[in-house]
């Protein structure tokens, strides 16, 4: 797979199959990960997989608790946008689209084939979150679908404590669900990149445009799910 089409088409995939992932894939995905840079290559992060599902249901207790204290929280506004806002508004569409993927997976979590959590020095995520997107890239050069939730550090101890972690070193930064998608492989909508970025002082725009490195074909993902 070309390096630009693992970038541009690796979005989060929240909808997938329950199909095991055969071992010699997760060796692949795994071997990838490590390569990722790594503070004073001292490599301070730890996997641990889940795929037993009653520790999955559990896990799924957990989430479903730490997304709706967050919806009613940090994200009111979000949960306004969508119950007051124009139905019509692309902005508000692209809003409910994102908000039932998540809710979706809330309801789900627990028929995924296997659960990735990554475990790494206290704010230490420098070095983890390195190796956690080489997972993702690796994994969708590999037709499997993931993506990165931090929502869990919400109830970081009840987590901790359902995984046996021992107290100490390692801390919990993330969780990646992974899997076989139902959905067709697709470029993630952004704004132009220049819109992003300043030169040499806040707010000063640079005077470049971005240029796309891969474009979507036609019927894209059709044969890639």
């Amino acid at each position: 797979m070309d390096l630009y089409e693992a970038m541009y088409t690796t979005r989060s995939m929240r909808r997938v199959k329950p199909d095991p992932i055969p071992e010699d894939v997760l060796g692949r995905i795994f071997d990838a990960a490590v390569r990722g840079p790594s503070g004073g290559n001292r490599h301070t992060f730890r996997f641990l997989t889940v795929t037993d599902k009653a520790t999955m249901a559990k896990l799924k207790t957990i989430y479903h608790d730490a997304y709706w204290e967050l919806q009613e929280t940090s994200y009111a506004g979000v949960q306004e946008k969508m119950r007051d806002g124009d139905p019509n508004d692309p902005s508000v569409q692209q809003t409910k689209r994102i908000s039932s993927s998540a809710e979706h997976f809330v309801e789900y979590l627990d028929q995924h084939p296997m659960l990735i959590f990554v475990f790494g020095k206290e704010k230490g995520e420098s070095t983890t979150f390195p190796v956690l997107w080489n997972l993702c890239l690796a994994a969708r050069a590999e037709g499997l679908g993931t993506f990165i939730t931090t929502l869990l550090k919400l109830r970081k101890k009840d987590v901790e404590d359902l995984l046996e972690m021992p107290e100490g070193f390692w801390h919990m930064h993330a969780m990646i669900p992974i899997g076989y998608p139902t959905g067709r492989w697709g470029m993630a909508s952004r704004q132009p990149a220049h819109e992003f970025v300043y030169s040499e002082k806040w707010d000063e725009p640079v005077t470049w445009e971005a240029i796309p490195n891969w474009e979507e074909p036609e019927g894209y993902g059709r044969d890639h799910q």
